[in-house]
């Protein structure tokens, strides 16, 4: 005999017991699934960290997310749903398909700005901006950039990087690799020996930050074939943090963390608050990089001289107490005034000025990754009071600390955009 429960109508067919499930419980799971919403994921050019956060974020909010792009690398032909996540480059069918949508999409790339779409794209300048600051703390003269590519994000990077170099007096040469009319099988001897070339006639030390980690292993193979040391001649930085590159030659490589996962999440999370209606966005949202893996690619303080090189290494481990020139100076073994004098000619700044730099670029890096309060933060770093560390801030930025990791996006995505534009950070 069965009999009606709570959960649904119950049946015993001799041995075999099953469980109907309640008309009301049906109809709910019927309803649940004609609400979840059906995404596509057409990314030109694939990521498994992009499609990570993604996948995160459709896990978190009940997405069906068709992913067969990413898979079979074709798009799924008569595909139906309520929106597209893509990162358009230059495949032209994949351009069609978006151009013919009539679905909320969000672009997570900058190649194509002639097509005007909601955007969730990385902070480029800001990635350029740390990638100058992280061989400046290593006392670096000499720079250059290199590229196999000219598009929108390469330039933003080199942007970011020469001008945060260009407030610090210094310049960046500016390599870029055009391949012309070679064959492809000729185009890695051709690019290696000019690379070469312009890594041999660059004064020593020097550092080299690359648009990618690929690039970046490039300048490696050029500098090995050529007989440069590394880090100790020639220093080179990448981006993305693809450990598959970056730990698999015979220097491992410092990279930029590029925010790949995050960039998708975010990406995801516009295209949720378009499906629900909601309005886009004016301006692109800005993923900032998370930091920098260092490893012995620039694992080097680039000055010769011994007392100057002594000073910069207690700088970057003593910023958090409450030393001054004459504490460097004593850590050096030279006298202050001699010390001052060769610190200068070295590194290009007083002892107090890169003190000081080293400080607020710490204070940047706490205020965009923690949450810690700004007092705490004045205490880490050697400001001795939050309203002395607001003062040194804002003189050197034009806003206090809590201000700058708003507009920067430490605390909010989007309004990193803004501060992009103005040239905050």
């Amino acid at each position: 005999m069965s009999h009606e429960n709570a959960a649904g109508f119950n049946c015993n067919f001799a041995s075999v017991n099953y469980t109907f499930p309640h008309p009301a419980f049906a109809l709910e799971s019927v309803r649940a699934m004609s609400a979840q919403r059906n995404v596509l994921l057409a990314l030109g050019s694939y990521d498994h960290r992009i499609h990570r956060g993604v996948a995160r974020f459709a896990g978190e909010h009940h997405w069906h997310l068709n992913s067969e792009m990413c898979r079979s690398g074709r798009l799924p032909r008569g595909w139906s749903g309520e929106g597209i996540l893509t990162a358009l480059d230059v495949q032209p069918d994949l351009v069609r398909f978006v151009r013919a949508a009539t679905v909320p999409i969000v672009d997570l790339s900058l190649n194509r700005q002639d097509i005007p779409l909601p955007r969730v794209v990385g902070d480029h300048r800001r990635i350029g901006r740390q990638a100058a600051e992280h061989f400046l703390e290593r006392g670096f003269r000499h720079f250059a950039w290199h590229a196999n590519d000219a598009r929108a994000v390469a330039e933003l990077r080199r942007r970011g990087f020469a001008d945060t170099l260009a407030r610090a007096g210094l310049a960046c040469e500016a390599w870029i690799w055009r391949p012309g009319g070679r064959r492809p099988s000729d185009q890695w001897r051709a690019k290696s020996r000019w690379l070469a070339q312009r890594l041999q006639a660059l004064p020593k030390p020097a550092a080299v930050f690359a648009f990618r980690d690929a690039d970046a292993a490039n300048v490696l193979d050029a500098c090995l074939e050529g007989g440069l040391a590394v880090p100790e001649e020639i220093a080179i930085l990448g981006v993305d943090d693809n450990e598959l590159v970056c730990e698999s030659v015979r220097i491992p490589l410092s990279s930029v963390q590029h925010d790949l996962e995050g960039l998708g999440y975010h990406g995801a999370a516009l295209l949720d608050r378009l499906m629900r209606g909601q309005p886009a966005p004016a301006q692109p949202e800005l993923i900032p990089p998370k930091g920098i893996t260092a490893r012995r690619s620039t694992d080097v303080l680039a000055v010769h001289h011994e007392p100057s090189r002594r000073a910069l290494g207690f700088l970057r481990e003593n910023y958090s107490r409450n030393v001054g020139v004459a504490d460097v100076a004593q850590s050096s073994g030279l006298a202050r005034r001699r010390l001052e004098q060769a610190f200068r000619q070295q590194v290009g700044r007083t002892i107090h000025q890169e003190l000081a730099r080293v400080r607020l670029a710490k204070v940047k890096e706490l205020l965009l990754e923690t949450k810690l309060p700004v007092a705490e933060i004045a205490r880490r770093t050697g400001f001795t009071t939050p309203q002395y560390l607001n003062l040194v801030f804002r003189k050197a930025t034009g806003l206090p600390p809590r201000r700058f990791r708003v507009a920067a996006g430490g605390t909010g995505i989007g309004a990193a955009a803004t501060a992009a534009r103005n040239g905050g950070g």
